[in-house]
This record gives structure tokens, sequence and C-alpha cells, in this order.
């Protein structure tokens, strides 16, 4: 069971993405586009998490990038890009000025600061990536503050998409997981909570949502338009 968890993990994930991808036609091309770009960042996220926050076992060995880490990176930010869309019937209008430039500047920033930070001064991959991610997203907020109740929504709503995943994995059918392969377990920021779900692993789903669920619109320049009718023919200045 240990060997399949990771692969369940990303197997179950990949349900809502199709349900996603099957209900929301037009949002099809951004979400593939966006997901293979997240299923190649998931290797090289497990560079840093193989450190000091997990070594799981896959079906190519424990601790070694496998193609679970490719499909819960194609998974989890194709559905981060689009639940908001898909939970909330929107409209969006193309605004003349896009920050394509300057969110290719914030996330080298952010590359930079995992590696200063957890590799140089020792702090923890996850609370650097979550802190990242947080950062990031303020920025954008700060930026454009129409962003803010779709990076908080965004971000609960991955919470709501992995929680019975983790209920199902971690409480029902693999309960010792966490305490096996977890490199937190036992330590004070080894907090469980509903049961066996890590507060870590909640509060990186949330971070990583509020953050890739308002980016593509930040850098594409992309803005809600209540009115559908309205979207289709307005350029915003």
């Amino acid at each position: 069971m240990d060997t399949i968890t990771y692969l369940l993990i990303t197997l179950l994930l990949l349900l809502p993405w199709l349900a996603i991808y099957i209900y929301k036609e037009r949002l099809r091309k951004k979400m593939l586009k966006t997901s293979f770009m997240g299923g190649l960042a998931g290797f090289i996220a497990e560079y840093w998490y193989f450190k000091d926050y997990w070594h799981p076992p896959t079906i190519m060995g424990k601790s070694v990038i496998s193609f679970e880490d490719f499909i819960f990176g194609f998974t989890i930010t194709g559905i981060s890009v689009t639940i908001y869309e898909t939970a909330f019937v929107s409209a969006f209008g193309k605004c003349k000025k896009n920050r394509k430039k300057l969110f290719g500047i914030m996330f080298l920033c952010g590359v930079a600061a995992m590696i200063i930070f957890n590799q140089l001064l020792g702090a923890n991959s996850i609370i650097v990536s979550c802190t990242v991610f947080m950062i990031l997203a303020t920025v954008m907020i700060t930026l454009r503050p129409d962003l803010f109740r779709m990076a908080i929504l965004s971000g609960l709503l991955m919470i709501a998409v992995v929680l019975p995943v983790y209920t199902l994995l971690f409480d029902l059918l693999n309960t010792d997981y966490w305490d096996d392969y977890w490199l937190l377990a036992h330590t004070p920021l080894g907090i469980t909570v509903l049961g066996n779900i890590p507060l870590s692993e909640l509060c990186w789903y949330f971070s990583w949502g509020s953050f890739a669920g308002i980016a593509h619109h930040f850098a594409s320049g992309n803005v809600q338009i209540k009115h559908a009718a309205i979207a289709r023919q307005v350029t915003l200045p």
C-alpha cells in the first residue's frame, strides 16, 4: 500500500482535473498549457522537498524523481488555475496592459528565495515554499486588488478538493503513512488535523492555490467582468 499511496493521490486528483476539463470547454487550452508546465515543475520541486520534508515511496523507488511527481504537478496546477472559474461562473475581458515580464521576474525571485532560505539558511522547504507563494500572491493582489477574492477562494477550493482525497487515504486506508515517510513527524512542525492529515499539507495547498489561482490572470491582464455579454465586446484600459 505504501508504494502506491503517492500514485493514488495523483490519480484521485486527476478525477477533478478531468471533470473540469470536460465541463469547461473554454478553459481547456489554458488548462493543458499550465498543467504541462506544472508537471515539469513537479520534477524540480522534489529537489527541495526530498531534502527535509518527505521521502515517499514511488513506483520507481523511494525518494527518487518519479512519474508521480509529473502527474501531481500536472493535475494540481490545472485544477488551481481553473477552479475559481469553474466554481463561479465568470467572464473575463482583456486588459491592454499585461505583466508577463514582471511575473517572470517574480517567479525567478521565488526560485532564488528557495535557494537562499532553504539551501543556504536551512529553513524547511515547506515553510519557504508556502511563504514564497503567499508573498507572490500578496504582491499580485497589491498591484491588482480585484484578484483578492479570487486568490482566497482559489486557496480554499483547493483545500476542499484535496480533503476528501487525504481523508480517504490517510484516515482510512493508510493511517501510518505520514509517520513513516514525513520528515516533520514527531517534530514541532509535525502537526496533524482531522485525523492524520498534516497541517503543512493543507497550508501548502492553500498557498499554492492562492498563488496559481491568480497568476495567469495577473500575467495576461485578464479582468473579471460581471456580464458575459459585455465581456465579449469590451477591452478594458
